[in-house]
């Protein structure tokens, strides 16, 4: 409903990327350059290849994915007590939301076997501070550049 949208420039729509056709949303003649996955992917892990296809579905030849999601060893996968592991690195919250923390070997196998080609893929480590509390916690987080081959 904002004045400064465009819809010959950009298309905002929800989707679930294991199950929708990103196709069916982006025709070919408006595929993108640069998607980007900010903490998307938290669904099963056997689901993140189709899922990392479909993207690169609609995305053009040279086109990059920028990822940001949760790496391994992040302090809310240290927090997670027993009974909340579903698969490795792969758990459940108390709400039922699910959290999948990557390592760089797997995310790197992962958009490698989607075809593309790993231009960055490191580990970002922060630290998250709660002034209230007096708590200082260590924050590992995934960051990579991925290029569609082609």
């Amino acid at each position: 409903e904002n004045e400064d949208y465009k819809p010959d420039r950009i298309k905002a729509f929800q989707c679930d990327l294991t199950e929708d056709d990103l196709m069916e949303e982006i025709p070919l003649n408006l595929s993108t350059w640069l998607p980007w996955c900010l903490f998307c992917p938290q669904f099963h892990p056997d689901k993140m290849l189709s899922s990392i296809q479909n993207i690169s579905s609609v995305l053009k030849p040279g086109g990059m994915v920028l990822f940001r999601d949760y790496g391994l060893n992040d302090h809310a996968m240290l927090r997670f007590s027993k009974g909340h592991k579903l698969a490795d690195s792969f758990y459940v919250r108390q709400d039922g939301t699910r959290a999948f923390f990557f390592s760089l070997v797997f995310l790197a196998k992962l958009f490698s076997d989607a075809g593309f080609e790993v231009a960055a893929n490191e580990y970002v480590l922060r630290e998250t501070v709660n002034k209230k509390e007096g708590l200082c916690v260590p924050r590992v987080f995934v960051q990579g550049k991925f290029f569609k081959k082609g």
